[in-house]
């Protein structure tokens, strides 16, 4: 443990600060960029959010959408905080949406271990400061574990960045209201639906969004019971359930225009922008520096009888 303490300390005593600008890079995506480029980076900082995301049925939209919509953010963060962004982290617990085709099941201590051999991995190489982004309400289940457990093993805190947090914050202006995270307005397409067009936008995939392509709704039953259920807990974690038809996860496929789908990802786009900007990504980073140093500078030291077999 002490061992552990001086290496921190002459990791943390060097100088850390915030530049004036953050740096520019030509990417932020580790997978597109060299390694020279990586070992230039981790000398300066130490940062890296991980998108990670299901497939499952999302409507008119590709069943990768809650994968692009937490890449999007990742994204639009690292520029904000000179970070990195690990992709491809895809399949994961889709949860009840499981009775579409399209769907590729995964539970959640299949991912929780998983991820964490990649959290390890990325700690050995340096990225000491890690962010992992989800946009599917479930993924706590896989995400919080990780978290937590990571923590025990390392004693370093990675942070969990769920959906919602990028609505908590209240701008002294409010959004118009098209851009209303929960506004529809009189379009056939939500605003959580606008916002995944604005992802698509964002990762340049926005054509994979098909045009006029609609569906029926079949006729199926309701499950007498599970709406009386959910709000005991937090959603899946509470009772475990499966929709009557894949359509019940966000709906029929709704048909667009091509000038719909680049009103809704301009739209999108903008809402994913407000969101970051609101978020304080360097104040969140700097928080996850402090708690750093203070684990190890207090909690590891004073209470080293806790760790002696870890």
């Amino acid at each position: 443990m002490r061992k552990l303490v001086i290496s921190f300390i002459l990791l943390f005593g060097a100088s850390l600060a915030w530049p004036q600008a953050v740096a520019q890079m030509r990417t932020r995506l580790l997978t597109r960029l060299t390694n020279t480029e990586i070992e230039q980076y981790l000398k300066r900082n130490d940062v890296i959010f991980i998108p990670v995301g299901t497939v499952e049925p999302h409507s008119e939209i590709p069943l990768d959408a809650e994968y692009v919509a937490p890449l999007a953010y990742a994204l639009k963060l690292a520029e904000e905080g000179d970070g990195l962004v690990l992709p491809g982290m895809v399949y994961f617990f889709p949860d009840a949406s499981v009775v579409g085709r399209g769907a590729v099941h995964v539970t959640p201590s299949e991912g929780t271990a998983y991820l964490k051999v990649i959290a390890h991995s990325l700690l050995r190489q340096g990225f000491r400061r890690q962010i992992y982004i989800t946009a599917h309400g479930p993924s706590f289940q896989t995400v919080s574990p990780l978290v937590r457990e990571f923590f025990d093993e390392t004693h370093v805190p990675i942070v969990h960045l769920e959906s919602s947090a990028f609505r908590r914050p209240r701008p002294a202006t409010p959004a118009p209201a098209s851009l209303q995270p929960n506004a529809g307005g009189t379009s056939p397409v939500s605003a959580f639906g606008k916002l995944m067009y604005g992802a698509y936008a964002i990762v340049g995939r926005v054509e994979d969004i098909p045009l006029n392509l609609s569906e029926p709704v079949p006729p199926h039953p309701a499950d007498p019971g599970i709406n009386n259920l959910l709000p005991l807990g937090p959603q899946s974690g509470t009772v475990g359930f499966y929709m009557s038809d894949y359509t019940d996860h966000t709906g029929p496929a709704k048909s667009v225009t091509a000038e719909e789908r680049a009103q809704y990802a301009q739209e999108g786009t903008e809402m994913i922008e407000q969101a970051v900007k609101a978020i304080d990504i360097k104040g969140i980073l700097q928080a996850m520096r402090d708690h750093d140093k203070y684990t190890q500078t207090h909690i590891v030291p004073q209470y080293d009888w806790m760790f002696e077999n870890k």
